[in-house]
């Protein structure tokens, strides 16, 4: 006798737990809905749902889009470090992290 056992897993994440942490402690705490990352092999997108994932990160431009649209995107400049993602959850642990300000190069 043959028996079929089926597993379904739920993936319906609408977001991600973010963590931003430095040396100085955590820099951002919030629910994201995407996550943007330079690696040792190359860019790295991070999307709710996403596949356990462990990497280094180089230094870069980092950007991250809230879950909550009346927050803008948010670029931070980044040292080298560590992501960890999760289907609902990601952390990037650096060195450091600054906000990068876009300015605009007409404005006085």
């Amino acid at each position: 006798m043959l028996f079929l056992i089926v597993i379904v897993i739920k993936l319906d994440n609408k977001f991600l737990d973010f963590q931003l942490i430095t040396q100085e402690g955590i820099l951002v705490s919030d629910q994201v809905k995407k996550v943007k990352v330079k690696t040792s092999m190359g860019g790295l997108t991070i999307l709710p749902n996403h596949a356990e994932i462990k990497s280094d990160l180089v230094p870069g431009t980092m950007k991250i889009s809230y879950y909550d649209d009346s927050k803008e995107e948010q670029k931070f400049n980044i040292a080298d470090g560590v992501i960890e993602a999760s289907p609902s959850k990601v952390t990037i642990i650096t060195r450091t992290a600054k906000v990068k300000e876009d300015k605009d190069p007409y404005q006085l």
